[in-house]
């Protein structure tokens, strides 16, 4: 019998990833993740949490990401550790760029937005939230990046 698909997550997946990241996700993508964890906005993949209930669809969750992109800043920008410590990736668009939070910058209690250049390591300023970022994605403001 095929397995049920799970749209959304818990708190307690959502507590896990963050003591697993090693920081709090913002509440606005908390919420977000809630009710649509393991789905993605207009082309862009957004990195569910790991879900118990759904290994299958949330195994490569922000987590992996996270570790994923860890692993690629150390050996393309070996001469510059702890450059990107203030960032947390939490979407790809396929161009082998990442959107970012900016811990190193909050805006009304959130982290920024950021999109991060795999190829010179910039970030470049996108939104002032979670929120702020959806509305402008879906407006299409980010189609050329």
């Amino acid at each position: 019998m095929p397995h049920a698909r799970v749209i959304g997550t818990t708190e307690e997946a959502l507590a896990a990833a963050e003591v697993s990241l090693g920081r709090a996700l913002p509440p606005t993508f908390r919420n977000w993740l809630l009710r649509n964890n393991g789905t993605g906005i207009e082309d862009v993949v957004i990195f569910p949490v790991l879900d118990e209930r759904d290994k299958r669809k949330t195994w490569d969750s922000i987590t992996r990401q996270t570790e994923v992109w860890q692993s690629y800043c150390s050996d393309v920008f070996p001469e510059e550790p702890g450059r990107f410590q203030g960032l947390q990736p939490f979407a790809e668009f396929g161009t082998g760029d990442y959107y970012c939070f900016d811990y190193s910058a909050i805006s009304n209690g959130e982290p920024q937005v950021v999109r991060w250049s795999h190829e010179t390591g910039e970030a470049s300023f996108r939104a002032t939230s979670f929120t702020d970022f959806v509305a402008r994605l879906v407006q299409g403001e980010f189609e050329l990046d």
